[in-house]
């Protein structure tokens, strides 16, 4: 079977990525954010019952996130695995994790539908809320681990642009300070997600128009299209 090219490889994971920045935005801030309140467990027990389908919807499109994320392993894989055979596998495999890990999470919300409405109380819907977010964060560890490897590659790499792989390794270094300051010291969360969204968040729609432009941009041929960048 004849092998993508590069610009294939990377417009596939442009793509890619794109679905994972969509489903993942829908189903964190359209979904749980828009119907889960910590502070005020009462309305989120009336959003559960009157949203139920609406909340599936939200499990679902992280399940496709889930999957567009495996697939990006993958890409990630071929696209650098002539440089960087070992370490473009042990990559793949810390993103694979962090798929896992979201997609296992699941169960916790998936838990919560299950439960007749008249028996959920405030005890157990809070839990298995505050388990998910948890469980959440925890992703974050091996996804920050990837994102560092992924960024040695990068700029090691002869076509791929330097810049966007240093910001993709200090949004790698965020994801690790923000998932342990969570996890360990929940006091300083609030500052944490703040350096978590002004690196990792912009570095990641960056990284995902930059393979995508690079995917579909014309060009004569495919050496000219990926010269070294710096």
């Amino acid at each position: 079977m004849k092998s993508l090219s590069r610009k294939n490889q990377c417009l596939t994971a442009g793509i890619l990525y794109l679905i994972v920045i969509f489903t993942g935005l829908f189903s964190e801030l359209g979904v749980r954010e828009a119907f889960f309140s910590p502070d005020q467990i009462s309305n989120t027990i009336q959003n559960w019952e009157s949203s139920s389908f609406f909340l599936r919807i939200g499990i679902a499109s992280d399940m496709v996130m889930v999957l567009a994320d495996i697939g990006l392993a993958w890409v990630f894989w071929v696209l650098f695995k002539n440089d960087f055979p070992e370490l473009s596998l042990l990559t793949a495999a810390f993103r694979i994790v962090q798929a896992a890990m979201i997609g296992t999470n699941l169960n916790n919300l998936i838990e919560g539908i299950l439960v007749p409405i008249d028996s959920i109380t405030q005890n157990t819907l809070f839990s298995s809320l505050e388990a998910h977010r948890l469980g959440y964060l925890m992703s974050g560890i091996p996804f920050g681990v990837c994102c560092i490897l992924l960024a040695f590659m990068m700029v090691k790499s002869s076509w791929f642009s330097k810049i966007l792989g240093w910001t993709v390794g200090i949004a790698g270094i965020a994801y690790l300070v923000d998932s342990f300051t969570q996890f360990l010291f929940p006091a300083y969360g609030n500052l944490t997600e703040i350096l978590l969204l002004s690196t990792a968040v912009i570095t990641e729609l960056t990284l995902c128009i930059y393979l995508l432009w690079n995917g579909i941009k014309k060009c004569r041929n495919e050496i000219s299209s990926f010269e070294p960048t710096i």
